[in-house]
């Protein structure tokens, strides 16, 4: 049976609720109204985050595969005298750590997620909640393990290259960072309301439309045309 009546008041209430990745593919399987889920929608959102944890899996092997070989291929011990050196090698080690740890996290995401797709709808729904943070977690951990990668670079980077050209590396980088940690925002974190502009319908993209989507994205609008279906009672 592809559709299933929502009798749980506390399920329901799970459903309708929450701003993760996580909530919206429930809500999107949801009929709100009728209380009624469509399984084969929750059984394409399962293929959707098992897709998402293999990627996430596989990051984190690539990730800690090259930290790994960045720690052992260090033979000149003279660079890890100065001190700079030494916190670099650090991070690099402590990155490999953390890249470990998120396999681990998304190997055990997986193995749960498959294991529980032919369980009850209220079982999937009560066991996802109940583990979200878990789930989560991978996210962040990638995100740190990127850091941990990167800073020792930036670091090590000053062995090969002048110091002009070293810091105009680290300057980049750190632009780079800024806008990165800005589309993360814009795109994941932040609420999906849009109004469209003229330039929007014309495919113009200038300096004042990206301005105006900034100024959007800080200080909201008090009336949005299109948004999410999950958002509707907000």
């Amino acid at each position: 049976m592809s559709l299933i009546k929502i009798e749980d008041e506390d399920i329901h209430k799970l459903l309708v609720s929450g701003r993760s990745y996580f909530d919206i593919l429930l809500y999107n399987c949801y009929d709100e109204e009728k209380k009624i889920i469509d399984k084969e929608k929750l059984n394409t959102a399962f293929d959707d985050l098992l897709d998402n944890y293999g990627d996430l899996l596989n990051m984190g092997i690539m990730l800690s595969g090259f930290q790994f070989v960045g720690i052992i291929l260090e033979k000149n011990l003279a660079l890890t005298e100065s001190y700079e050196m030494s916190i670099a090698y650090f991070l690099l080690s402590v990155g490999f750590l953390i890249s470990m740890f998120g396999v681990l996290i998304s190997f055990v995401t997986l193995e749960y997620l498959r294991g529980c797709r032919d369980e009850s709808v209220e079982f999937i729904v009560a066991g996802i909640q109940k583990y979200k943070w878990i789930f989560k977690s991978a996210d962040l951990i990638l995100y740190s393990d990127c850091i941990m990668f990167t800073i020792p670079i930036n670091l090590l980077i000053y062995n090969s290259l002048s110091l002009n050209l070293s810091i105009t590396y680290n300057l980049i980088c750190g632009f780079l960072f800024i806008l990165g940690i800005f589309i993360h925002y814009m795109i994941i974190v932040a609420k999906q309301n849009y109004n469209l502009t003229e330039d929007d319908l014309n495919n113009s993209y200038n300096i004042y439309n990206i301005f105006n989507t900034c100024n959007s994205l800080l200080y909201g609008e008090e009336n949005y045309k299109y948004k999410r279906r999950i958002y509707k009672n907000d």
